[in-house]
């Protein structure tokens, strides 16, 4: 068995009540998932899919009862149209730690716009301490100008989640610039709505209820620097409808038994004003954070500002908001001795006290 074919830990990232595991292979081949002798396939009209990234789609109920799956990878040196001939490379257990239906501790370890760095933002993590779940909350590559820059966001479940822990991830501006950025959702979590793979959701675990948004660019979508290659004006107006879905179905979303906590995350705070060119789509965002305070939701998380700051509930000119937002990630500190550190973020919700912490900077915020 070669496991160094099997290039970092699967990454268990959530999608509504199931997931989605994503592992990565250095040669081509098949992947499946196998969970208490069942196995579970990426097969779309009746292929396997064939290739180094394998997507695999698990229902929550099946793993989260099981906690252990196992990585299957089968190496097919050359796919011909006859007679093709795989050899079985790759066949690793994990253990898989969900978020329990009556958990009332949860601690949230948030990355964000890490912009191709691994070892300053997973060095903060292993001195934080083992957390409930990861976000990856966008800018996690400098750009999706290669597919190889999707690494990043794998190198990072990798180190700290380790194919035991559940991860959310949402899409960055940055993800979305460069010829690989079409092919990005192949490589991440998305919910597929009208023919579309799209990177907005909702998502449960345990008494954690989620949604995930997705901002797109921060420039009009005619601003030269994109070259006429983006609508997201179209992507967050569809966003919108998405989001009073939600709302109409309340009884198996937020408002389902169970529900404890809610949270946003979002890699813009779209809660803020924003200066031109950056001032794009205000009258949706407006809308938005009217939306999610009908919601009830507890915390909007954000990155995007390589700051660390938080912004309690109805501050006047933050789109009065009804919720508080956590704004957590710098990507170098520096030192006086020319070294650098990360800033990422720690959000830890209990029945008498919830938390949003800047590490390792000395600020927190109570909400």
């Amino acid at each position: 068995m070669d496991n160094e074919i099997l290039l970092y830990h699967p990454a268990v990232f959530v999608v509504g009540a199931d997931y989605q595991i994503i592992f990565l292979t250095s040669t081509r081949g098949l992947g499946w998932i196998e969970i208490d002798g069942e196995r579970y396939t990426d097969e779309e009209a009746g292929l396997l899919y064939y290739g180094n990234v394998h997507k695999i789609p698990v229902p929550g109920e099946i793993l989260n009862r099981a906690k252990r799956y196992t990585v299957v990878f089968v190496e097919y040196a050359d796919k011909k149209p006859y007679y093709p001939e795989g050899v079985e490379k790759v066949r690793k257990e994990y253990v898989f730690r969900p978020l329990e239906a009556d958990r009332e501790n949860i601690r949230i370890f948030h990355f964000a716009d890490t912009h191709a760095r691994t070892r300053t933002p997973l060095e903060l993590y292993r001195e934080t301490g083992a957390c409930d779940l990861i976000v990856l909350n966008g800018d996690i590559n400098e750009h999706s100008y290669e597919i190889k820059n999707f690494e990043t966001a794998f190198a990072l479940a990798s180190g700290s989640a380790q194919g035991e822990v559940p991860v959310i991830y949402s899409r960055g501006n940055h993800d979305t610039r460069g010829y690989a950025a079409q092919d990005l959702v192949s490589y991440i979590p998305t919910a597929f709505r009208n023919g579309r793979r799209e990177t907005f959701y909702s998502f449960r675990q345990g008494p954690l209820w989620g949604l995930v948004l997705d901002c797109g660019e921060d420039k009009y979508d005619t601003n030269v620097e994109y070259g006429g290659t983006i609508l997201f004006d179209t992507f967050r107006r569809r966003e919108t409808a998405y989001l009073k879905s939600v709302i109409a179905d309340k009884g198996k979303e937020y408002a389902a038994e169970g529900v404890k906590y809610k949270i946003a995350i979002c890699h813009v705070p779209f809660v803020e004003h924003f200066s031109y060119p950056f001032d794009v789509a205000s009258d949706i965002y407006e809308e938005w954070t009217a939306l999610l305070g009908e919601m009830g939701i507890d915390l909007l998380l954000c990155g995007h500002m390589h700051r660390a700051y938080f912004i309690p509930a109805r501050t006047a000119d933050k789109r009065n908001a009804a919720f508080p937002t956590a704004v957590c990630s710098i990507p170098a500190v520096k030192r006086e001795d020319g070294s650098e550190f990360y800033v990422g973020g720690l959000i830890e919700l209990t029945p008498a006290r919830r938390t949003a912490q800047a590490i390792p900077l000395p600020e927190v915020w109570e909400f």
